[in-house]
């Protein structure tokens, strides 16, 4: 019998962090949710404000990439320090803005939003604005994004650091506090963040809780009375 190959430690590990994205993203937010409550953690769930601008059905989950900002006025020249930060964009990542106290205006538009897509980003979540709605709709990269403008950043907005800690607006919480690399997901009902020392252990809580509610919902649809799943599922 042959012995499989051992991966690679840094390819092996990248697989397995793959791997809980995606079951993460099939368990989806409101499971997830549900775990922190039963570990009694508060879920960190972002503003209930964020829209996806593709529309629904079109859920995704990933290593924060993280970029931050603020409000300012400056005199001439555009934001490089916006276009490094998507420059250096890997494959597979979620870029969250934060946007801190932006007002009125974008955190990006079309362009920066097509080179989001051509670095492979799997979704990206914005707390603050966006612009060119029409044509993100277009795009194959969903995005949450918190408000829609038609007025740009330039001398108004400005990109301070990236892939360092930001703090977003919550539902739960007035802000929620993201690292890089923690996974962000996002689905119809929302975004909430998995801090990376707990993503093995969410993800695998995630995926049994998700098989008893479809069990459960299958019983349900049958007829079985609610008090009746709660004493057999424990939970409802």
């Amino acid at each position: 019998m042959v012995e499989p190959p051992v991966l690679p430690q840094p390819l092996a590990s990248y697989k397995r962090m793959d791997q809980l994205h995606k079951s993460l993203c099939a368990a989806g937010a409101a499971v997830i949710s549900d775990v922190f409550d039963s570990l009694g953690l508060r879920p960190p769930v972002l503003d209930t404000a964020l829209f996806p601008t593709r529309g629904t059905g079109h859920p995704f989950a990933g290593p924060a990439y993280t970029i931050t900002g603020e409000s300012r006025a400056w005199a001439t020249g555009g934001d490089r320090e916006k276009l490094a930060a998507i420059d250096a964009m890997p494959p597979g990542v979620v870029p969250v803005w934060a946007g801190t106290n932006i007002r009125g205006v974008c955190c990006f538009g079309d362009l920066l939003a097509s080179s989001m897509q051509a670095r492979g980003c799997a979704g990206v979540v914005v707390d603050g604005g966006v612009r060119d709605t029409a044509y993100l709709r277009t795009l194959n990269l969903p995005i949450m994004a918190r408000f829609r403008t038609p007025a740009q950043a330039i001398h108004r907005w400005k990109v301070t650091a990236s892939q360092t800690t930001v703090q977003v607006r919550g539902a739960i919480d007035d802000w929620v506090t993201v690292e890089p690399g923690d996974t962000i997901v996002a689905d119809d009902d929302g975004v909430i963040v998995v801090p990376q020392l707990l993503l093995a252990d969410v993800a695998s809580r995630a995926t049994e809780l998700s098989g008893n509610e479809s069990a459960a919902r299958q019983e349900i649809l049958s007829g079985l009375p609610l008090l009746d799943a709660l004493r057999k599922y424990g939970q409802l």
